[in-house]
């Protein structure tokens, strides 16, 4: 592009060098958008299947992330007992190993709550209330002040920004797609 604009300053007169420039300049911007675009991973134009990604958020919340939950509480260190010891030969540090699966549990349930408190306060009361606390839809109407239907397309909604979060932040992907 630098060639392309010097050439063109010697060769043309003022008016055509300034055409010349916003020519390149609007080139170079949308090579930019294009990069972005990629880098945003945007060009995946399959439609999400909202109720099929709740259910899949609803058991993903229900197994893993309570597993997740319990991992990172769990305590890596044991007592130490003198009864029968016995000579470890292996290469393998478990109490290490089990420390860092510790800290990647927490991390994960770091991650997992931040994206769940990013969502709008009437999402996140609907996603909490439903898919961690597992009230019932009454109760759900109750502390939301929306009917059955609303309070399941916002829940939809919630568990379809929740799922694209987590997807952009981790290696989580929930998200299912229409066939």
């Amino acid at each position: 592009m630098i060639i392309l604009a010097l050439w063109t300053y010697t060769t043309l007169d003022n008016t055509s060098l300034d055409l010349v420039l916003k020519i390149i300049i609007k080139a170079w911007y949308v090579v930019d958008l294009m990069q972005l675009s990629d880098l945003l991973d945007n060009n995946d134009n399959r439609e999400i299947d909202l109720t099929k990604t709740r259910i899949k958020v609803t058991n993903f919340m229900e197994n893993q992330y309570q597993q997740l939950k319990y991992l990172a509480n769990t305590s890596p260190l044991q007592s130490v007992s003198y009864d029968n010891i016995k000579v470890q030969t292996s290469q393998s540090n478990s109490i290490e190993d089990k420390t860092i699966r510790q800290l990647q549990a927490k991390e994960y349930l770091r991650i997992i709550d931040d994206c769940i408190n990013s969502l709008d306060d009437i999402k996140k009361t609907i996603f909490k209330a439903r898919v961690i606390k597992n009230l019932y839809h009454w109760q759900i109407e109750q502390i939301s002040g929306y009917g059955n239907t609303r309070m399941y397309e916002l829940l939809n909604l919630g568990c379809l920004e929740f799922a694209q979060k987590l997807k952009d932040m981790t290696d989580i992907d929930l998200l299912e797609y229409k066939e």
